[in-house]
């Protein structure tokens, strides 16, 4: 079923030609939910059994709070909306449900739409369209509330409408849906009938921002909250970090010694030991117990690979949907900034689809990490942008995971971190480094290769091999 939601006020005649195109649809299998700001008549409905009509004892001045309670009210697995002074043509509905319900990767469709300017300053045509870019809807809204069919989930997900805002909120919720990782697909079908006049929200509400050359939201596209509490309770993001460990002790004890040391955030640490032999596992029993609950520890008694290791920690990690955010941390990484995993889970809330990495101070090869393709500022952190992200750390939304796993018959030590990065690039997801947050590769990568030449060696022969295949 479809949920169509209409928020109304003082719009009587309006009201009944939107109701009116949403009962003449080719889809019936709807319900219509019709919130009533407390309008200052009675508003007369027709008489059918799929309408609801909820007055609300108090105007609260826009449409974000009733359209919020329209949704809570909602039964249906797919919602639209129909602003009050447009309607929908009969084929809405169903031209939208038949793009979404088959596709289970999308989370919203949309249609284009016709402009009607009642006042006659303009001729009649058709409204602004684009297919979908999460890059240009940073920098505008080619979307329209009334032109959207969502699924329920996804709503819930990000919370609703920002209720704080009086202008811009469906620009605000699509652009919060998209920072969230979710798909969206247009629909090249002129679907709405959208009118132009004197009473509209745009011309009656202003704010602060307004100008006349340009429309400047109350808030910032790059550093608005994705996740809000006004369709329920809003949780901290629950961090797993994964890790791990063959022989190299003495690293293994600085590295995790220093993640809770300098990660200002809670998180639970999972570990896969490739049959140590050096005293590893003895100490990883200690370690365990020091932090009860939040480590978990797989022992195997033979190296598995790099992959395989990889992809049974992931899978012990999303088992349970417990945890929103992964990071990977090496065991030679000892980070040395304070707050680093906090701030991360910061830039995360306003951007789901960033995968992260600190600075990495002492590699030889590639010094501070892969190289910067252009830099930008989130929550004001200076962000280096890459096509690359190293394995020694990153850190991404569990979302990512959903369709990804390494190749197990990969056991080389190079392939993981080209593997990841390319299927983040094919999934809209951007790399970047904390410009401004550092962790050391433990004694550089010349003094790993004096601690440790046997398994430098190996690790250098694996590269050659890969490079040259």
């Amino acid at each position: 079923m479809i949920s169509v939601i209409t928020s109304t006020y003082n719009r009587p005649e309006r009201l009944k030609k939107a109701i009116e195109s949403v009962l003449a649809q080719t889809y019936q299998d709807f319900e219509l939910i019709v919130v009533d700001d407390h309008s200052d008549f009675d508003t007369e409905l027709f008489e059918d059994s799929r309408i609801t009509y909820i007055y609300r004892d108090k105007n609260h001045g826009d449409d974000t709070k009733p359209k919020n309670e329209g949704i809570l009210a909602s039964k249906g697995e797919y919602i639209a909306f129909l602003d009050d002074d447009c309607e929908f043509r009969p084929d809405h509905l169903q031209a939208l449900h038949n793009a979404i319900k088959d596709d289970t990767k999308l989370d919203m469709v949309y249609g284009d739409r016709w402009i009607i300017d009642e006042n006659k300053n303009i001729q009649d045509q058709i409204g602004v369209y684009y297919d979908y870019n999460p890059s240009l809807l940073l920098q505008k809204n080619y979307i329209d509330t009334s032109d959207v069919l969502i699924r329920r989930e996804a709503l819930f997900r990000v919370g609703g409408f920002d209720e704080r805002y009086k202008k811009y909120v469906d620009w605000n919720l699509f652009l919060r849906m998209s920072k969230a990782g979710m798909v969206f697909r247009r629909v090249p079908l002129i679907l709405t009938d959208y009118h132009l006049h004197s009473d509209m929200k745009s011309v009656r509400v202003k704010t602060k921002k307004d100008s006349n050359t340009a429309f400047v939201p109350e808030w910032d596209p790059y550093d608005c909250e994705i996740e809000l509490p006004y369709l329920g309770e809003k949780e901290e993001p629950a961090v797993a970090i994964y890790s791990m460990t063959y022989n190299r002790l003495t690293y293994t004890k600085q590295s995790f010694v220093s993640l809770w040391e300098k990660a200002d955030y809670p998180f639970e640490h999972f570990i896969f030991d490739q049959g140590s032999t050096d005293g590893t596992p003895e100490w990883l029993r200690e370690y365990e117990a020091l932090h009860k609950g939040k480590v978990h520890i797989i022992y195997s008694e033979d190296n598995k690979g790099i992959s395989i290791a990889s992809n049974r920690l992931v899978d012990e990690i999303v088992k349970d949907n417990k945890f929103r955010i992964i990071m990977k941390s090496d065991n030679d990484a000892l980070y040395t900034s304070k707050g680093f995993l906090k701030k991360m889970v910061e830039i995360w809330k306003v951007n789901h689809c960033l995968a992260l990495s600190c600075y990495v101070n002492g590699l030889r090869d590639n010094p501070g990490g892969a190289q910067r393709i252009g830099y930008g500022k989130i929550k004001g952190q200076l962000i280096g942008m890459t096509k690359h992200l190293g394995g020694i750390c990153h850190f991404v939304d569990a979302l990512a995971y959903k369709y990804f796993r390494w190749d197990t018959e990969d056991f080389l030590h190079s392939k993981q971190d080209v593997e990841l990065s390319q299927y983040l690039i094919m999934n809209n997801l951007q790399m970047g480094y904390l410009e401004n947050f550092y962790l050391d590769h433990i004694n550089g990568t010349s003094g790993q290769e004096k601690d440790y030449p046997e398994y430098f060696e190996l690790r250098k022969k694996e590269k050659t091999i890969s490079y040259e295949s």
